[in-house]
């Protein structure tokens, strides 16, 4: 049985880009609507060893068009875009997931755009996110697509877990290094207070423009790219079924 909650946040004032990107960036606004964040599980469940199946491909895909997640057993990042899911496995090679693939985690949004900008000269990640800092509304929970070439790109995914599980810091993953690729990172800006739901700040999965490859990012170089950004107002989260969360414990901090 689903558990669905539902929290309600007031979108604040946008905050104006920074003069010291204004000359690399340009920014349209487009009539905001109220939506929502779908979020399957809890990032700290799935940070603490919660990889069991909580919901299939085919009902994710219907609360949004856009997302990230994970399979169940860790055995592929979830990169969801424009309405289809793509797992990326351990070889790091991305391909359709079929409906009835099994959840673990996932945040996922029916994307409505409401802010666009494009960056013109090549940044690293931490400027990037700087520049999201200042050009996105403050506090304001977020999908974002980033689409262009990247100069170079790290991402990762995991081997398929066995019980019992080990939290995702023990388990080992398999790093992939890209350069000169174009593609999408599709990702969520989440307050870090509310980093119990996802990974805190911004947490981007990318796949190729081919769809051929991907993963779960983790540093970049970027130039020449589209940012698109999607507000929401409200929240939902599908918790997994009780039994399934006897073996972690919620009470402790959320993890980063």
């Amino acid at each position: 049985m689903w558990r669905i909650y539902t929290l309600a946040f007031v979108l604040l004032a946008l905050t104006s880009c920074s003069e010291e990107n204004a000359d690399t960036a340009t920014i349209q606004e487009s009539e905001a609507t109220d939506d929502t964040v779908f979020y399957v599980s809890l990032n700290e469940a799935i940070h603490q060893g919660q990889y069991d199946g909580v919901m299939q491909v085919r009902e994710l895909k219907e609360q949004g068009s856009m997302g990230v997640g994970s399979t169940a057993r860790l055995a592929e990042e979830i990169v969801l875009l424009d309405g289809i899911a793509y797992g990326i496995p351990a070889d790091g090679k991305a391909y359709e997931l079929p409906d009835t693939a099994q959840v673990a985690y996932a945040a996922a949004k029916a994307f409505e755009l409401d802010e666009e900008m494009t960056i013109s000269q090549a940044m690293g990640q931490e400027e990037v996110e700087a520049y999201l800092d200042s050009a996105r509304k403050k506090n304001v929970f977020a999908a974002i697509k980033v689409s262009g070439r990247f100069p170079s790109i790290r991402y990762r995914s995991f081997h398929p877990q066995e019980k019992p599980y080990q939290s995702t810091d023990e388990v080992p993953n398999v790093v992939f290094t890209r350069s000169g690729i174009a593609g999408t990172m599709v990702g969520f800006f989440t307050p870090k207070s509310a980093d119990v739901l996802n990974s805190p700040v911004y947490h981007f999965h990318f796949i190729s423009e081919d769809k051929s490859t991907g993963g779960h990012v983790l540093d970049f170089t970027l130039a020449d790219a589209n940012v698109e950004i999607d507000y929401a107002s409200q929240l939902k989260v599908q918790l997994p079924d009780p039994a399934l969360l006897q073996n972690v414990d919620l009470n402790t901090a959320a993890s980063e």
